[in-house]
C-alpha cells in the first residue's frame, strides 16, 4: 500500500487515527464490504476536504477582518464630518460581513466536531461597553444663569454673555463622546472578534443605539445653536 503522506501538516497515519480510532476501525471494517485500503483512502480524502474547508474558514475570517477594519476607518471619516446619511449604509455592510463570518464559523464548528476536535475555543469574552444619554454631560439652561434671588427670569446681559460658549461646548462634547463610542464599538468588533456571535450581536445592537444617540445630539445642537 502506498504511503498516506500528510494532510495539512498531519502525518496520514496519525490523521486517520484521529478521524477513526482503531476500535472504531475494527467495527467499521466488520461492516465494510469493500477493500480495507479503499476505506482508508476514502477516509483520508474526506479528511483532506475537511481540512481544506477549515483553511477556507481561516481565509474568510482574515479577509473579513481586513474589510471590517476598513469599514471602521470609513466610519471614523464619516463621523468626523457629521455625515448622517451614509453611516447607515456602512453599518449595514458591517452586518452583512458579520453574517458571512457567522455562516463560515458554523461550518468550522461542524468540521471540528467531525474531526474529533471538540468545540473551537471562544475568541472573545469581554463585555461590550454601553453608552446612554444619562452618561453624557448635561446641556446647560439659560435658567442656570439667573442671578441669586431671581425666581423665573434668566440672568441679564452680563451673566448671559458666557452662556452661548458654554452651550456650544456642551453640545460639542456630547457629540464627541457619542461618535467616539460608536467608532470604538465598531473597531472592537471589526477584527477576529467577528467570529464570536454573541459579541458581534451585542456590538451591532450597541452600534445602532449609539448612532441614534449621536443623531439626537446633532439635532439638539441644531435646535439650540442654528
Amino acid at each position: 500500500m502506498a504511503s498516506m503522506g500528510t494532510v495539512a501538516g498531519v502525518p496520514g497515519a496519525d490523521l486517520f487515527e484521529t478521524l477513526l480510532p482503531q476500535s472504531e476501525l475494527a467495527r467499521a471494517v466488520g461492516r465494510f464490504d469493500g477493500d480495507v485500503c479503499d476505506l482508508v483512502q476514502q477516509s483520508v480524502r474526506a479528511a483532506e476536504r475537511a481540512f481544506g474547508e477549515l483553511d477556507a474558514c481561516d481565509a474568510l475570517l482574515d479577509r473579513a477582518t481586513a474589510q471590517g477594519r476598513a469599514l471602521a476607518e470609513d466610519l471614523g471619516r464619516l463621523a468626523a464630518v457629521e455625515n448622517e446619511q451614509d453611516i447607515p449604509c456602512l453599518l449595514d455592510a458591517l452586518k452583512q460581513l458579520a453574517d458571512e463570518v457567522q455562516r463560515s464559523e458554523e461550518t468550522r464548528r461542524l468540521l471540528t466536531r467531525i474531526l474529533g476536535r471538540g468545540e473551537p475555543e471562544a475568541r472573545w469574552t469581554a463585555p461590550v461597553p454601553h453608552l446612554s444619554e444619562e452618561q453624557l454631560p448635561p446641556v446647560p439652561s439659560v435658567y442656570d444663569e439667573k442671578p441669586a434671588g431671581s425666581v423665573d427670569q434668566p440672568g441679564g446681559p452680563e451673566l448671559m454673555a458666557g452662556f452661548a460658549p458654554r452651550l456650544e461646548a456642551a453640545h460639542a462634547e456630547r457629540i464627541r463622546q457619542t461618535s467616539s463610542h460608536l467608532l470604538a464599538t465598531v473597531r472592537r468588533m471589526a477584527g477576529p472578534e467577528l467570529a464570536d456571535p454573541a459579541f458581534v450581536h451585542e456590538s451591532l445592537v450597541e452600534a445602532d443605539l449609539t448612532f441614534e444617540l449621536w443623531r439626537r445630539c446633532l439635532a439638539d445642537r441644531r435646535l439650540d445653536l442654528d
